[in-house]
C-alpha cells in the first residue's frame, strides 16, 4: 500500500478490522475515489473524514490490487486455521475442565495459563512425591549457587521446607 501511496495505517489502527477491511475490499474491487473510500469508515473511527480521504489518495494499480487480494486471502486462511486449532483445544481440554477452573482461582493464572499448566502436568499428581519434586520437574527451582563450599542460595527442598542448609 505504501508503494501505491495509500497511508491507511496512519489513520486506522486495525487495517484488517471492520473499516480497514471494507476499504481494502473496495480498493481491490477497483474503487479509487478517496471520498467514497473514506465514507466506508465506521462511525467510531477517530480520524476525521478529511484525514481519511488524504490517506486514501493514491495511485493503486492492477498489481497492487492483486497483492492486496492475495494478502487478505492469506490472513483469512490463517484465521480459519487458528479457529480450527481453538476448536480442537476446546475439545481436548474437556477432561481437564475442573482442573483449569481450579487453577484460574490462583492469583495471576489466566485461562490460557491454566490450560498450559493442565496440558503439561495433567491431573495426576501422584507421580510427584512432594511439591518440591513437581517444582523441580517444572524447572522452577532456585539455582544452586555454591562457592568455596558455601551455599549462597537454597535448593528446592530447603526452600519449600523453610529450613536452612547445613
Amino acid at each position: 500500500m505504501e508503494d501505491a501511496n495509500i497511508k491507511l495505517d496512519s489513520v486506522v489502527t486495525d487495517i484488517i478490522g471492520m473499516t480497514g477491511r471494507a476499504m481494502l475490499a473496495a480498493l481491490i474491487a477497483g474503487e479509487t475515489d478517496p471520498g467514497k473510500l473514506a465514507a466506508l469508515a465506521h462511525p467510531r473511527i477517530k480520524a476525521p473524514p478529511a484525514q481519511l480521504r488524504e490517506a486514501l489518495r493514491g495511485r493503486i494499480m492492477k498489481h497492487h490490487r492483486f497483492l492486496l487480494r492475495l494478502h487478505l486471502q492469506q490472513i483469512d486462511a490463517i484465521d480459519i486455521a487458528i479457529a480450527e486449532i481453538d476448536r480442537e483445544v476446546n475439545e481436548r481440554i474437556e477432561p481437564f475442565r475442573t482442573t483449569v477452573e481450579l487453577l484460574t482461582t490462583i492469583p495471576g493464572i489466566s485461562e490460557l495459563g491454566a490450560r498450559i499448566i493442565a496440558a503439561e502436568i495433567g491431573n495426576d499428581m501422584s507421580r510427584f512425591a512432594t511439591a518440591a519434586h513437581l517444582i523441580s520437574w517444572a524447572g522452577l527451582c532456585p539455582k544452586n549457587d555454591e562457592s568455596a563450599g558455601k551455599r549462597r542460595s537454597p535448593g528446592c527442598d530447603t526452600a519449600l521446607l523453610g529450613s536452612r542448609p547445613p
